[in-house]
């Protein structure tokens, strides 16, 4: 065990410095010659030495792969430069620009100051909640236990981030479409949901496309479609529609296809909405107090890329390595992220609709 734990240790010093060296344009050799020293002199798991830098480079490796599986959330106006202290975003806002006349004959004109403001929101936090790996699990176990949960957990926490985004981009009814295809049962949003809902056809498509068309959007204009409505709306097409659509599939940016000269994307899951009172609201499943209802319905997201922003804030790792309370090494990670519609009517949802009885 030990020689193939002195070979992790040393392949894992090689990678750092390779990282550091490349970072900071610094001479590897001299760069890899200080880590061995640095790890030498710290008896303390000489597998683990380095922790910092590997902190850093998890951080790096949250940062890398937040859009890997996720590409729709590149389809928008960026506002990370505008995020101060990692959790708030600061935008001035340009006020209205000055009265015309046309052929003036008085003089002089009333100078007017410029009003400008400034637009605000704070990021939201989602946290991966501390792991424990037990001291003796590095040595009892043929794998490296803490890099493989933190792996997992690093997706996680991406996929909820994702998740969190799009509730910011949800929304409200005025903008909400139900579908309108045959009732079906097979595509509940979850196991409590019960009845049937209408299914997703070409119909809602054109109907979405044109209402953004007819509201000036600018831009790319994106289909992000649950798996359910993405096979519905295949299922609505004809033969030559599909051949059409799918000429167009773009898997390095993540697009399966376009339609109506709309980019479609697909995902597991995209919003959860509920009619209260009459009203169509999104649900946020992260919250604290939230509970399925037999009647929440699936949505999917139409936007102008344009319409919709987001900033993504401070990315962390915590680290305590040795902790006697836990007999081992305890970690977790957190990430600030957040965004907002900037046009109301250049977003989209299409609701699953239930069938009146």
């Amino acid at each position: 065990m030990k020689p193939i734990k002195f070979l992790i240790a040393l392949m894992f010093t090689i990678m750092s410095a390779l990282f550091v060296s490349t970072v900071y344009t610094l001479p590897f050799a001299p760069t890899l010659f200080v880590l061995v020293i640095a790890g030498l002199l710290i008896p303390k798991n000489a597998g683990y030495s380095f922790m910092a830098l590997q902190k850093e480079i998890w951080r790096n490796d949250i940062i890398g792969n937040l859009y890997k599986d996720n590409q729709f959330a590149q389809r928008c106006v960026n506002a990370d430069s505008f995020v101060l202290a990692g959790k708030v975003v600061h935008i001035p806002v340009a006020g209205a620009a000055s009265q015309t006349k046309k052929n003036l004959t008085s003089f002089p004109q009333t100078a007017v100051n410029r009003t400008d403001t400034e637009l605000t929101y704070a990021l939201d936090t989602v946290y991966s909640l501390p792991r424990q790996i037990q001291d003796i699990e590095k040595y009892e176990l043929s794998y490296d236990k803490r890099q493989s949960v933190a792996g997992e957990d690093q997706k996680k926490l991406i996929q909820d981030c994702m998740n969190s985004l799009l509730y910011r981009w949800a929304p409200s009814a005025a903008t909400v479409i139900e579908t309108t295809g045959d009732p079906s049962a097979d595509d509940l949003i979850d196991s409590t949901a019960t009845g049937t809902r209408r299914m997703f056809t070409k119909v809602e498509f054109k109907n979405i496309v044109k209402k953004l068309r007819q509201a000036d959007m600018s831009g790319k204009v994106t289909a992000l479609l649950t798996v359910s409505h993405y096979h519905q709306f295949i299922e609505s097409l004809s033969e030559g529609e599909k051949t059409g659509f799918m000429a167009f599939a773009n898997l390095k940016e993540g697009t399966v296809g376009r339609y109506y000269n709309c980019d479609v994307i697909f995902r597991s899951s995209v919003l959860r909405y509920r009619k209260v009172a009459g009203v169509y609201t999104v649900i946020d499943e992260q919250a604290d107090d939230f509970i399925a209802t037999t009647d929440d319905s699936a949505a999917s997201l139409f936007y102008s890329d344009q319409a919709v922003e987001r900033a993504v804030g401070d990315v962390v790792v915590f680290d305590d390595s040795a902790n006697p309370l836990y007999y081992g090494d305890v970690f977790s990670q957190m990430m600030r992220i957040g965004g907002r519609i900037r046009r109301t009517n250049g977003v989209y949802a299409v609701v699953d609709a239930i069938p009146s009885v």
